[in-house]
C-alpha cells in the first residue's frame, strides 16, 4: 500500500519531470521502493519497540504481583498458625472453665450458718420458729431433641454407617449438677401482722425466692392462744453469700440476762416463753440430704 502511494507520488513527479528531469524511470521506481521500505521498517521498529516495552512493563508488574502474593501467602501461613494456637488456647480455656464451674458447684455458696442468721435476724418480736426444714433436689436437664430433615440419601446413609463402624466422637463433657433448695419454716406468732412482717422481710432477702405463706392457723400453747404459721421458700438459683451484706441485729438481751444470772444465782430460773427469740439455736432444725 505504501509502495503504491510512493509509486504514485514519484510517478507524478516523473510525469512532471519529463519536461524538467533527466533521471531514468527505473531509478525513480527503485527510489520509491527504498523510501517505502524504510518507512515500513521504521513503523515496524516502532511497533516492535512498543510491544517489547509493553512486555517488559507487564512483566515487571507481574513480578511485583508475584512478590506481593508471596508476602500475602507468608502472612496467611503465619496467621493460620496463630489461629490454630488461638483455637487450642480457647479449647484449653473452655476446659478450664468447665472444671472451674464443676469445682464451684461442689462448693457451698450459701452456708447453713449464714442462711439461719438471715432468717433469725429478720424475725420480728413475738415470733419464734419451731421447725426449719431444708430439702435439696437435683435438676435433670432434658437432652436436646434432634429435628429430622425428611428422607435421607443413600450417600448419607452409607456415610453414617461408616461413621458408626469407625472411630467414635469425643465423649460429652461433664456438666456441673444443678440443685434446687426448698425451705419450710414452721413457727408461732402472737398476731398475723407479725407473720406478714416476717414474710415481707424474707422477700427482701437476696438469698430467697418465691416466699409463700402456706397456712396460718390458731393454736394453743401453754394455755395461751397463738398463730401457728407455715412458710415455704426457695433458695435463689444464683444466690451467693459472698455477694450480699448480712443483716446485723444487736443482741444485748442475752448478755444482760447472763450477767443477771451470774449476780443472782440463788434465784430460780424464770419460766421460758415459747415465743422468746432463740440466742443462735432453733428447735427442730432439720436438713435433708440431696436426692
Amino acid at each position: 500500500m505504501l509502495k503504491d502511494r510512493f509509486k504514485s507520488m514519484f510517478g507524478a513527479r516523473q510525469g512532471d519531470g519529463d519536461r524538467t528531469s533527466f533521471l531514468p524511470s527505473d531509478y525513480l521506481t527503485r527510489k520509491a521502493d527504498t523510501h517505502a521500505n524504510i518507512v515500513s521498517l521504521t513503523l515496524f521498529g516502532i511497533v516492535l519497540f512498543g510491544v517489547v516495552g509493553a512486555f517488559f512493563v507487564t512483566n515487571r508488574a507481574w513480578n511485583a504481583v508475584r512478590a506481593q502474593q508471596l508476602v500475602i501467602n507468608q502472612e496467611y501461613t503465619e496467621q493460620t498458625k496463630k489461629i490454630e494456637q488461638l483455637k487450642k488456647l480457647e479449647a484449653q480455656k473452655s476446659e478450664m472453665l468447665d472444671k472451674a464451674e464443676i469445682t464451684t458447684a461442689l462448693i457451698e455458696r450459701v452456708p447453713r450458718s449464714i442462711l439461719l442468721a438471715e432468717l433469725v435476724n429478720r424475725m420480728p418480736d413475738r415470733l419464734s420458729l419451731t421447725e426449719f426444714v431444708l430439702t435439696s433436689k437435683r435438676v435433670v436437664e432434658a437432652a436436646p431433641q434432634k429435628t429430622g430433615t425428611g428422607a435421607k440419601s443413600i450417600a448419607k446413609s452409607a456415610g453414617s454407617a461408616g461413621a458408626k463402624g469407625g472411630a467414635k466422637g469425643p465423649p460429652p463433657r461433664p456438666r456441673p449438677p444443678k440443685m434446687e433448695f426448698a425451705l419450710t419454716l414452721t413457727g408461732l406468732s402472737a398476731t398475723d401482722e407479725a407473720v406478714a412482717d416476717f414474710q415481707a422481710a424474707l422477700k427482701d432477702c437476696a438469698l430467697l425466692a418465691r416466699v409463700d405463706l402456706v397456712s396460718s392457723v390458731e393454736a394453743t400453747v401453754d394455755n395461751q392462744t397463738w398463730r401457728r404459721f407455715k412458710i415455704e421458700a426457695q433458695l435463689h438459683p444464683d444466690a451467693d453469700a459472698r455477694k450480699i451484706e448480712p443483716l446485723q441485729v444487736p443482741r444485748l438481751g442475752g448478755l444482760l440476762e447472763a450477767a443477771v444470772r451470774e449476780k443472782e444465782p440463788e434465784k430460780a430460773e424464770p419460766k421460758r416463753n415459747p415465743l422468746s427469740r432463740p440466742s443462735g439455736r432453733l428447735s427442730g432444725v432439720r436438713t435433708d440430704p440431696p436426692r
